[in-house]
């Protein structure tokens, strides 16, 4: 009778791990965040890109606004702070993002120039 128990207390346990691998595996991430992770709170202003942009090119940033206009199928936004916009390019990332026009975000990437105007080719976009 004592072989049963440990046997049935074995396979309940088993049966318990089994259960919390298949939901802690199948758990998605944050549906607000998309891309990687961002790594940095650290914001930089949009403003401040667009009036010294060489000095940031290159640089990882994160930054935040509103989208005002955005691709339908998600690759590429605008978005803008109080005072200035500032475009955001998701396709080199292989990020897309849900329609959320009006909707805030947050996004890291790295800055490049490009035809004379910075941008910012986002890695990881979180939707608030």
């Amino acid at each position: 009778m004592e072989t049963k128990n440990k046997i049935n207390s074995v396979l309940l346990t088993v049966a318990a791990l089994g259960l919390m691998l298949t939901v802690y595996g199948c758990s998605k991430k944050d549906p607000g965040k998309y891309g990687r992770d961002i790594s940095s709170y650290d914001l930089t202003k949009i403003g401040d890109i667009l009036k010294d942009a060489k000095s940031f090119e290159g640089k990882t940033v994160t930054i935040e606004g509103k989208i005002i206009t955005e691709c339908p199928a998600g690759g590429w936004f605008d978005l803008a702070d109080q005072t200035v916009t500032i475009y955001v390019d998701l396709h080199p990332s292989d990020v897309a993002i849900p329609q959320k026009v009006g909707s805030s975000a947050m996004v890291e990437g790295k800055v490049l120039i490009r035809d004379n105007k910075p941008i910012v080719v986002g890695t990881g976009v979180e939707l608030k």
